[in-house]
Parts: C-alpha cells; structure tokens; sequence
C-alpha cells in the first residue's frame, strides 16, 4: 500500500520550518525596498525642512512638494507589485512562494502607512 503523505524532502510545497533561500530572497528584498523608502522619505524631508516659508522657490513649489510626498509610497507600491509577481514565478515553479507574499502585503502595508503619515507634512497642507 502507497503512502499519501508527503515527504520531507519532496520538491515544492510550503516546507515550513525548514530554511529555504526563497524566504531569505523575500526577506532581504523587503527589508532593501523598505530601506530605500525610508532614505526617500528622509531626503524628501530634508528638502522640505530647508524651503524658505516666505520665498516660493521653484524646487520647493507645489509639484515638487507633491511628487517628494508620493515618492516613498511609489517605491513601496513597486516593490509590493514586484514582490507578487515574484510569488507567482515561484507558485508555478513549485517553490517556498509564501515568503514572497508576505514581503508584498508588507510593503503593501507599509506604502500605506508612509502615505498616510508623511503626505500631508512633505506637502505643505494642512
């Protein structure tokens, strides 16, 4: 009688609690995405801290404000995309695909919070 059960060392699968390159891969690319953003985000306010209130300066006008305030949550809305695509190759490549999901709902998550917390002060409003 054949056994149903899978083993140990069959390709594909989740191979939870196991060590697994796909995973480290989703890890490190998240955490450079996540780096990344926060340089934007940290030069965005710089620039901004350094606009004079009184003069309207061409580099700390309206459009500049605007695209300095979406710039991080772009970056972490590409890296999220990117991130899903990755899960998909490695779902049909029968690989460790669930790494690669949770480092897209992460940035996905963290694209959000960044917005919600950095547009309004970068751009002036409010």
């Amino acid at each position: 009688m054949e056994s149903r059960t899978p083993s140990r060392s069959a390709p594909g699968g989740d191979r939870l609690g196991q060590e697994d390159q796909e995973v480290r891969a989703a890890a490190r690319f998240a955490g450079l995405i996540t780096a990344i953003a926060l340089a934007f985000v940290v030069i965005a306010v710089l620039w901004v801290g350094s606009c004079d209130p009184l003069s309207a300066t061409v580099g700390c006008g309206r459009p500049y404000r605007t695209v300095l305030a979406v710039g991080a949550p772009a970056i972490l809305a590409a890296g999220g995309s990117r991130a899903f695509v990755r899960t998909y190759r490695v779902w049909r490549a029968r690989g460790t695909w669930w790494g690669w999901q949770g480092a897209g709902w992460f940035l996905l998550t963290l694209m959000l919070v960044v917005l919600l917390m950095s547009a309004v002060p970068i751009m002036g409003t409010g």
